[in-house]
């Protein structure tokens, strides 16, 4: 058999080749997940020719796009889950109306940059990316498949990414691959017989892959919690925000040392460190309401008197604006009796490398349960899992909420990715209203492996 010789280029070289990725702005998570799978890429092959497009923002036209995405931010941030769960259920047709825009756009890409692999980490156009790949592999003489990455985690409910693949016809599915980790089975379910239902896909179609996380959280894979120290930093993108964080933790036992755009932190082994981190757009009254809570548990008289530092992710704060930011600074300042044993620091936006550092060092996190933050929580291992639902408590107060009532106050297919959590991570489900037992009981459980306040500040 003939060795395949690699094309040349005029000057004898051998050709780079071509990556074409295809992602959406309407979720952080498919845009991380095109990152991670870039970096994994790039660290195969250095000499790689990355070509990225934005659905939204490149093929639907800038105006439309943020438009789309906007719509979904909004939502996230509000907490609504009636309009998260009424703009899922009209992605169909969007898919059916955005056909053609896909299918020519793809074609065009295709040829014009003579792409050699096509990954896709967004729900849309499946079908007419397919087509395209087809067309493109025909006249050019190549096997190409579309690798469609399934970002969120293997349900029954990932209806977005599993409809549009269930609607494919017997050629176009020769051409896809997925790409994913191990399914949610049901009591006597094997993993062909999800596939096949979900998707209609043999599982000889599916490529199963570890958790796809960028680099930054591969490194802290499988790596034993330290028992020194852990140093650790936040950036800082303008002087009030700077002036809002010295704000915070001047008020507490925490110690900090400020560098050109960071502020380094040195964190004892004995300190808990939780973690509130409500997605890329977070909702805001959530959030207030959880540090709130923290903060009173923190100051109880019954409470142990464990040094808790409490990491809140609070988007970007702009100079002179009411923030998310500025009212959990605020909310801070104004606390009377502020406890001794109690650190905030709340973050804008950072890089993977600070929020996978982070992840490492938290005793407990509370997060969505978005597919992409679900597999770096599953990469990395938290000790506790915590997964936010916006479900109200009633009148009664007295009532525990079901399940299935929290699983209300997730949107969609998340809803579904809490329940993986819950199955393989012991992750629970919690809402403002009702993580204070939890808290306790944790801080209860951990009250032997406390360091005196009076000690840390001391080496603080």
């Amino acid at each position: 058999m003939r060795e395949k010789v690699m094309p040349l280029s005029p000057y004898g070289q051998e050709k780079p080749k071509k990556l074409f990725i295809i992602t959406s702005s309407g979720g952080g998570g498919l845009i991380q997940a095109a990152n991670a799978k870039e970096q994994e890429a790039r660290a195969e092959d250095p000499n790689l020719i990355v070509i990225r497009k934005d659905v939204l923002r490149d093929w639907m036209g800038k105006g439309f796009g943020k438009f789309c995405s906007d719509r979904w931010n909004k939502a996230q941030i509000k907490g609504d889950v009636a309009a998260l769960k009424f703009l899922i259920g009209v992605q169909f047709l969007f898919d059916y109306a955005s056909w053609p825009i896909f299918f020519f756009r793809s074609l065009w890409t295709l040829f014009k940059e003579d792409v050699d692999r096509v990954v896709d980490t967004q729900p849309m156009g499946t079908s007419a990316i397919l087509k395209a790949i087809r067309i493109y592999n025909y006249k050019k003489g190549k096997t190409i498949k579309l690798e469609k990455i399934l970002v969120d985690l293997p349900t029954k409910l990932a209806t977005h990414f599993f409809g549009p693949i269930k609607r494919l016809g017997k050629a176009d599915r020769l051409f896809l691959k997925l790409v994913t980790i191990s399914p949610l089975l049901e009591k006597g379910e094997t993993s062909e017989d999800f596939w096949q239902k979900n998707c209609r896909l043999s599982e000889s179609n599916i490529h199963y892959e570890d958790v796809y996380v960028r680099q930054s959280f591969r490194k802290f894979q499988n790596k034993p919690k330290i028992e020194t120290s852990f140093p650790f930093f936040i950036r800082y993108k303008n002087k009030e925000e700077l002036d809002l964080l010295r704000k915070s933790y001047s008020r507490s036992f925490l110690t900090a040392q400020i560098k050109e755009d960071e502020v380094h932190f040195s964190i004892d082994p004995k300190v808990r460190v939780f973690t509130i981190l409500l997605g890329s757009q977070p909702a805001g009254e959530a959030t207030l309401n959880y540090v709130k809570k923290f903060a009173q548990i923190a100051r109880e008289s019954n409470s142990p008197k464990i040094p808790i530092c409490l990491f809140v992710f609070c988007a970007d704060h702009n100079p002179r604006e009411m923030s998310l930011f500025r009212k959990v600074v605020d909310y801070i300042a104004r606390m009377k009796e502020y406890p001794k044993n109690f650190s905030l620091i709340p973050f804008s936006f950072q890089s993977d490398d600070v929020i996978a550092s982070l992840f490492y060092r938290s005793d407990l996190t509370c997060t969505r349960s978005g597919g992409q933050t679900a597999m770096e929580l599953m990469c990395i291992g938290s000790t506790e899992m915590w997964i936010h639902s916006e479900t109200k408590k009633d009148q009664d107060k007295r009532k525990e909420l079901t399940l299935e009532q929290l699983l209300e106050g997730i949107p969609g297919w998340e809803a579904a990715n809490a329940c993986y959590l819950q199955k393989i991570c012991n992750a629970k489900i919690v809402t403002p209203e009702t993580f204070a037992p939890l808290a306790r009981r944790f801080l209860r459980a951990n009250d032997r492996l406390a360091t005196p306040i009076r000690q840390l500040q001391s080496t603080g």
